[in-house]
């Protein structure tokens, strides 16, 4: 995450109204994060009695604890999940205040350029901070905790595990840059397609000119996307060719197999919500950077954000 970034998550924590509603939430979603990881052991541990022909009393007392995990689980994670959604719900709108309170513009153009700049901001932050909410949080416990594991478990899956997401991270700097510079020019194309509709009917120049810059970052939404799920699938394919080799030459039991299998499941999960927090927060760096450029807008010195 870098500096900037920081920055305006901080700015937008400044602005609301109910941090301590946030804060609290979030801390219980992050609790919740870590039971599936337990369930995944759970299971694993299942195969094992399985394996080893423990007594069915003991199978069903797993099985049962296993159960009661899910439940907690689902409901720690709905309930946190709604409350998150009603406090970021209040922050879009506690940013919409901060910087409608000091707009006085005569013009109408102006006026719905502004108006436009603030939504794209505003909508840009409640995207990011509900991704930050589901899954972001779940992929926060999944980078701490499942190298972690590995570590302990298997060295070697450690080691695959560590590269696919080191490779996976750099394609994902590399592509978000790349995003972030086509959706600025997409914020700019769409604040003047707005304004412009918003007084006239001749708008066909606007609607064309965003029309093709949007499907330039459909286009490389595609790329993007192509080259990290690729990565994905390689790193699977080597990690279970490895697993299964060693199965077969009875260096590993199945239990172990299903219990890597599953955190390594869990990885591409988490790395795939960080690529789209990481999209998600350059729309709102980008959105923010259009409001610091719009003169009308004097609540706050954005240029120290930015």
């Amino acid at each position: 995450m870098t500096l900037a970034v920081r920055k305006v998550l901080l700015f937008i924590l400044k602005v609301a109204s109910d941090k301590v509603g946030f804060f609290f939430w979030l801390f219980i979603r992050f609790v919740s994060a870590i039971l599936p990881l337990i369930t995944i052991y759970l299971f694993s541990l299942v195969v094992r009695q399985l394996e080893l022909k423990a007594d069915f009393d003991l199978l069903l007392s797993t099985v049962l604890l296993t159960l009661i995990v899910r439940l907690v689980d689902n409901y720690l994670r709905l309930l946190s999940i709604t409350r998150l959604e009603n406090v970021i719900g209040h922050i879009s709108f506690d940013i919409h205040n901060f910087f409608l309170r000091d707009l006085q513009l005569e013009a109408k153009v102006d006026r719905h350029a502004a108006i436009q700049a603030i939504r794209n901001f505003a909508d840009a932050s409640s995207l990011t901070l509900n991704l930050i909410k589901q899954p972001g949080i779940d992929s926060l416990v999944s980078f701490i905790f499942i190298p972690t594991i590995l570590l302990f478990v298997d060295f070697p899956s450690f080691i695959i595990t560590l590269a696919y997401i080191s490779t996976y991270y750099a394609i994902d700097h590399y592509t978000t840059q790349r995003y972030g510079h086509l959706r600025d020019i997409l914020n700019t194309k769409t604040e003047v397609y707005y304004a412009k509709l918003q007084d006239s009917n001749d708008f066909d120049l606007e609607q064309s000119s965003y029309s093709r810059h949007f499907n330039r970052l459909v286009k490389w939404g595609f790329t993007e996307w192509s080259a990290l799920q690729h990565t994905a699938v390689s790193f699977y394919c080597l990690l279970l060719i490895y697993l299964v080799y060693s199965v077969s030459l009875g260096q590993k039991d199945i239990s172990t197999l299903v219990l890597i299998v599953g955190y390594t499941s869990q990885t591409q999960v988490f790395l795939n919500s960080f690529s789209h927090i990481q999209d998600s927060l350059t729309d709102m760096l980008v959105g923010l950077k259009h409001l610091a450029a719009n003169h009308s807008l004097a609540s706050l010195n954005l240029s120290n954000l930015v």
